[in-house]
C-alpha cells in the first residue's frame, strides 16, 4: 500500500503525464490552403517547314536550366520593388521552376515537329544536339504599379559527343498580364514561355551550322 509520502513523490510524474496528454489533444491551427499552378499548354500549331531548309532529321535533348535561390523551387517569384525578390503567398508551381521550364519547352518543340526526337536529361538515349543554359529570370516584376512577366534565359547549344559549345545566346521575353491576380499572371507566364520556345526554335537551325 502506497503511503502519502510515496504518493507525493509521484506528483511530478502525474503532472507531466497530464501535460503530455493535454498537449496531444490541443487543436493546432490549420495550415492555409495552397493552390498549385501549371503553365498553360503551348497552343502553336505544327510548323510547315520547307524541304530545302528543314534538314532537321536530328534528335535533341533539352536539359533543366541552371538556376539558384528562389528560382530553384516551386514558389512563384515576384519583384514588388527594385532588387526585392519575393513570392506570391498561398500559391506554388506544380514542379520546381527548372523542371517546369524544361518540360514546357519540350512540349512546344514536340508540337512543332521540327526535330525527329526531343527528349529530356532524364532520358539515356544518345542525341545529336543538347540545349541547356542558365535561367536568369522567371518572375513577375512590378513596373509603375503593374506586373510584367519576365523570362531571361542564357541558352547554350552543345555537341553532346564532343562536349563543346556550338552556339550561345541570351533570350528575354516580357508579357503584361491582363490583371494583377495570380491566375492572370500565370496566363502571362504561359504566353511568354511560348514566345521564348518559338524564338529558341527559330534560332537552333542557324546556331547548329555555325
Amino acid at each position: 500500500m502506497m503511503t502519502m509520502k510515496g504518493l507525493w513523490a509521484h506528483v511530478p510524474l502525474i503532472w507531466l503525464f497530464l501535460l503530455l496528454t493535454l498537449s496531444g489533444c490541443t487543436l493546432l491551427p490549420a495550415s492555409p490552403p495552397v493552390t498549385f499552378y501549371r503553365l498553360p499548354s503551348p497552343t502553336q500549331a505544327p510548323t510547315q517547314i520547307p524541304t530545302q531548309v528543314s534538314g532537321m532529321e536530328l534528335t535533341l535533348r533539352i536539359t533543366r536550366p541552371e538556376t539558384s535561390g528562389l528560382l530553384a523551387g516551386t514558389r512563384i517569384a515576384v519583384v514588388p520593388q527594385d532588387n526585392q525578390l519575393s513570392a506570391y503567398q498561398g500559391v506554388r508551381w506544380v514542379s520546381p521552376v527548372p523542371v517546369l521550364w524544361r518540360d514546357q519547352v519540350i512540349e512546344a518543340f514536340q508540337q512543332d515537329g521540327r526535330f525527329r526526337y526531343v527528349g529530356s536529361d532524364e532520358d539515356s538515349w544518345p542525341v545529336d544536339l543538347e540545349l541547356g543554359g542558365v535561367l536568369r529570370a522567371f518572375q513577375a516584376e512590378y513596373r509603375q504599379g503593374r506586373p510584367v512577366v519576365v523570362i531571361r534565359f542564357d541558352a547554350r547549344l552543345l555537341d553532346p559527343h564532343r562536349r563543346t559549345i556550338l552556339a550561345s545566346r541570351r533570350f528575354e521575353v516580357r508579357e503584361t498580364p491582363q490583371g494583377a491576380e495570380v491566375p492572370a499572371v500565370v496566363a502571362a507566364f504561359g504566353v511568354a514561355h511560348e514566345r521564348l520556345a518559338r524564338e529558341l526554335l527559330d534560332w537552333l537551325p542557324a546556331a547548329r551550322r555555325r
